[in-house]
């Protein structure tokens, strides 16, 4: 594994590689990862160890998290800052291709974002996401507000309920006060264990630093985006792996993501939202077989 520092605007972004790095005598498909809150790089560790001899592999630490800048506040983590990182990532290790890249949690949420942006199509071959957009997931809750059956109001709650966690951490104050009384690493340990027991959960002790300095990914975006939700089509290939277990994204708050692309197809991984932790090698088949049905080579 190889490792270095890509300048993005305001910050340094840790970005780790592995496998040889493709030229005219050995080309190969480029495969980037980006995690999820409050996470980094090291979640697709074991995804990697399995794709890391056929592709070469990037992933990197989002802003504020693992050995990227420690930067805060709301500002530094709307949508726009995201993607041209993600964007600055991609320019540095393209060499001249196109990448396949890999979301999770909110990686995969602002990487709906990265697709739909214009210049994405010269950038990205395709897009594997653990997530719906937040776009996604206002349209679904929208939807079942419209029609308020019992059975929609009933969805539509469940789903509130589900997401709560996400509101709790868009609140003032009191999220940083959870993480620094150590309460946020003791529940985090307990909700792994709870919904992913085939997990040795290791928790980093620098972790809940991580989560208060980029607490401003759920201020800047979520109410923004699910209360007026924008359509856009893009025409990147995405494949979603929904987790059937997962306790924040169900199955069934993807159901709007087939009219975010024109090539949209989607399979299910018996996990919770954790998978790239619990499911390596089943997230690593699917990803590769996405990969293959878009190659560039």
């Amino acid at each position: 594994m190889k490792k270095h520092l890509v300048t993005s605007s305001n910050v340094e972004l840790s970005v780790y590689m592995w496998g040889q790095a493709p030229s005219e005598n050995n080309p190969k498909e480029i495969i980037i990862f980006a995690h999820g809150f409050p996470d980094s790089a090291t979640i697709w560790d074991g995804v990697v160890d399995v794709l890391k001899e056929d592709y070469f592999i990037v992933a990197f630490d989002m802003r504020g998290c693992g050995d990227s800048t420690p930067i805060k506040g709301m500002k530094h983590y709307k949508y726009d800052a995201l993607v041209n990182d993600l964007f600055r990532v991609i320019d540095d290790v393209c060499h001249q291709q196109k990448v396949h890249l890999v979301g999770h949690d909110w990686g995969g949420l602002y990487g709906w974002e990265a697709i739909s942006s214009p210049e994405s199509e010269q950038r990205i071959a395709s897009f594997t996401t653990l997530a719906p957009s937040l776009e996604h997931v206002g349209f679904f809750l929208r939807r079942r507000m419209l029609r308020p059956t019992p059975k929609n109001l009933f969805q539509m709650f469940g789903q509130l309920g589900r997401n709560s966690l996400m509101m709790f951490f868009a609140m003032p104050v009191l999220p940083e006060l959870l993480f620094y009384s150590g309460f946020g690493g003791f529940m985090m340990k307990k909700m792994v264990g709870y919904y992913e027991p085939d997990i040795t959960f290791q928790e980093n002790p620098e972790v809940k630093y991580d989560a208060i300095r980029s607490l401003g990914i759920y201020r800047s975006n979520l109410f923004q985006r699910v209360i007026f939700p924008q359509r856009y089509l893009s025409k990147i290939p995405v494949h979603a792996i929904l987790a059937v277990r997962d306790p924040f994204l169900p199955p069934s708050v993807f159901e709007q993501c087939s009219e975010g692309t024109t090539s949209y197809t989607c399979s299910e991984v018996d996990a919770a939202h954790w998978a790239p932790l619990s499911r390596p090698v089943e997230l690593a088949a699917t990803i590769a077989n996405h990969v293959k049905n878009n190659a560039t080579l």
